[in-house]
């Protein structure tokens, strides 16, 4: 294992002068030959770049000095916050340039293009507009990449990488394992409607789902369901009857029942909706032409967490609460830990040594963990941007609930850098803050309206006085 992890150490704290040396095992040795191709860049390019200069001078001195947390600013747009690393010099350095599979960074920077106007289905909000088609671009576009993966993770940009640490959900104390799983918002005036985990993983041997054919996506699915389709994995994570799974072409038929249910719990991923043309093209870039063949979702007997395959990553596990206990988010915490830290055992993971474990989505670099609270927050949110920047300032990323106005969701930003039971620590303490600040606001107001209306009161009682 210590192998995968070094794998991209030398490169990725090197510089890629040429596209073509000796060493360079990342890259396709040949320059971009498609001019069609090439025209777009341009044009995504040209977008970015204008979109950099409509930030005032002023805003954009504010954002430099509030590094790094400016990923999740209201006022940058997904390709206005690109602009920042993609400069002139870095886009025509690497323009050319190829992945062994032929990816160039149109390939990179495709979701970002999407027209903001349309209805994001997926996750371009909290990974800034970009996605890994392969593994090899972390250190191909590294140029680019490095200094928004750190300014994503809020790491400094000018530090360099430090290694990754390695898997640790549960704190040890003198040698025993600490209980995370009691951990639960103080939340008595129920702002919290679901708590979230996810955890992410690639096979180390073969390359994302995006790039697999049939007998690949096959051997994925079965090998990684000859692991969690056992009475090891359910005791693992502390049942005793094993779960049912589905497969993404039952997932998707008309009126499913159990993505109904899976929907109804929270743990169903985003999905485009492959009947209408646009999103069926943009499926096909995030997921390959094979899909939804090879993909699927295991379901625990709790039905409170899925483990969803070959869904962009080759393993992402979703973990939820219940409907009774909604702020429970050390027992959805402590699943996924446990679910994990079994696989670890079981399955050899992609990673290296300075990123982590190496994801489609960069967002989920390092420790391949995600926490999402979704919370009501009546009075914050009547002020959207003030709310953004008290999550900002906090490592967390606010991102609305387009289907209902009434909650937003309050995600980690950061992923890569530290070990999971601090990220979950640090987590509850920031999102436990904003609710303490929503309880603070409420109180204030009840005060507010309890003394207007004492002196509306006490107005109506002299004037009947006065009239006597």
């Amino acid at each position: 294992m210590e192998g995968n992890r070094n794998e991209f150490f030398n490169e990725i704290i090197g510089n890629i002068d040429e596209i073509f040396v000796p060493d360079d095992l990342h890259s396709a040795r040949r320059e971009l030959q498609d001019g069609e191709i090439s025209r777009t860049l341009e044009r995504c390019f040209s977008v970015i770049t204008e979109s950099g200069k409509l930030l005032s001078g002023t805003t954009a001195s504010a954002l430099s000095h509030r590094k790094p947390l400016s990923a999740s600013s209201l006022q940058l747009s997904v390709t206005s916050y690109l602009s920042r690393f993609l400069k002139r010099g870095v886009y025509d350095k690497i323009k050319r340039r190829q992945t062994r599979l032929d990816h160039n960074l149109f390939d990179v920077l495709w979701p970002a293009m999407r027209k903001t106007s349309k209805a994001r289905h997926l996750e371009e909000d909290i990974n800034c507009g970009i996605i890994a088609p392969d593994f090899d671009v972390f250190v191909v576009f590294q140029e680019f990449l490095v200094p928004l993966l750190k300014d994503m993770h809020c790491l400094s940009i000018d530090a360099d990488f430090k290694p990754q640490p390695r898997l640790a959900y549960f704190p040890m104390d003198n040698g025993e394992r600490l209980n995370t799983a009691a951990f639960v918002f103080d939340d008595e005036s129920q702002l919290v409607t679901r708590c979230l985990v996810e955890v992410s993983r690639n096979l180390d041997q073969l390359e994302l789902p995006l790039n697999l054919t049939i007998g690949q996506l096959e051997q994925a699915e079965r090998l990684m369901m000859s692991k969690i389709f056992t009475t090891h994995f359910a005791d693992a994570i502390g049942e005793t009857d094993s779960g049912n799974y589905y497969t993404m072409t039952e997932l998707l038929e008309p009126d499913s029942e159990v993505t109904m249910m899976l929907s109804s719990l929270g743990l169903m991923i985003p999905l485009l909706d492959t009947k209408d043309l646009v999103q069926a093209a943009e499926s096909t870039a995030f997921n390959g032409a094979l899909w939804p063949y090879g993909r699927g979702a295991f379901v625990n007997s709790a039905n409170n967490m899925a483990v969803w395959l070959n869904c962009q990553e080759h393993l992402r596990i979703i973990s939820t609460t219940s409907s009774k206990e909604p702020a429970d988010m050390g027992a959805a915490y402590t699943r996924v830990g446990r679910a994990i830290t079994y696989l670890e055992t079981q399955l050899h993971f992609k990673e290296s040594y300075l990123l982590g474990y190496l994801q489609s989505r960069p967002s989920y670099l390092g420790t391949g963990l995600k926490m999402t609270t979704i919370v009501k927050l009546t009075n914050l949110m009547k002020e959207m941007d003030n709310l953004r920047h008290l999550c900002s300032v906090r490592g967390l990323s606010m991102v609305t609930n387009r289907l209902s106005k009434l909650t937003v969701r309050l995600v980690n930003m950061q992923s890569m850098g530290v070990v999971e039971y601090v990220l979950f620590q640090d987590y509850c303490t920031a999102v436990t803050n904003i609710l303490s600040l929503e309880k603070d606001m409420s109180l204030t107001n009840s005060k507010h309206i309890a003394t207007m209306l004492v002196k509306i009161f006490k107005r109506k009682k002299n004037s009947i006085v006065d009239r006597n």
